[in-house]
């Protein structure tokens, strides 16, 4: 078995990529990575769009990440109002559940009521992608495919680029994927006695 904290010391946010195309098998591993993550109750509000970059360069500000990686995936995720306890999305998502659709609702309604009075709908929505970010890139780095997260962006332009209404979903996160054509850089991070905290 791998050891997934051998892989992410060699993950890095890579800015130069191979032409190379990823093959559809490897391509379909990573979004599997992201398609198996954990989601707050199950909800799973999210899409993968599998892009060409070149396709998206002026709608993330042609950052260099983007201008040689020959994919990036772009993570959309619900807007708010998909949310209600009564939407057809919750009764779709909860309906798979062992529960009855009472009773996940019964359990659901609360956090979602303290959700929409703060107004944090959306960002709850959108947070959900950044976890499967994290595994995709991590399931990516094990199989030689190098990656940069992509948090510039002008979501309308890529909501559009993937002819989407804005209303209806919004950008989580956009991802670079290729093969690198840069050496592999010294990974910079504060030490375990600055970054772990004990309460026990």
């Amino acid at each position: 078995m791998s050891n997934v904290n051998t892989i992410l010391r060699h993950r890095f946010a890579c800015k130069k990529y191979k032409s190379t195309m990823l093959s559809r098998e490897v391509i379909d591993e990573i979004l599997e990575a992201g398609r198996l993550s954990p989601t707050s109750f199950g909800l799973e509000p999210w899409t993968f769009h599998v892009c060409k970059s070149e396709n998206l360069l002026s709608s993330c500000f042609y950052q260099e990440s983007m201008k040689s990686a020959p994919i990036t995936v772009v993570i959309t995720t619900k807007r708010g109002h998909f949310f209600d306890p009564m939407s057809e999305f919750i009764k779709k998502r909860a309906i798979r559940f062992p529960s009855t659709l009472d009773e996940f609702i019964d359990d659901y309604k609360g956090y979602y009521e303290f959700l929409r009075d703060n107004n944090s709908l959306d960002s709850w929505s959108r947070s959900q992608s950044y976890i499967a970010c994290a595994n995709m890139m991590t399931r990516a780095a094990e199989l030689g495919v190098q990656s940069c997260a992509i948090e510039g962006y002008d979501n309308d332009k890529v909501i559009s680029a993937l002819k989407l209404d804005k209303d209806d979903e919004e950008v989580g996160i956009v991802i670079a994927f290729g093969y690198p054509d840069e050496e592999e850089r010294e990974r910079i991070r504060i030490s375990a006695e600055e970054a772990f905290v004990y309460h026990l």
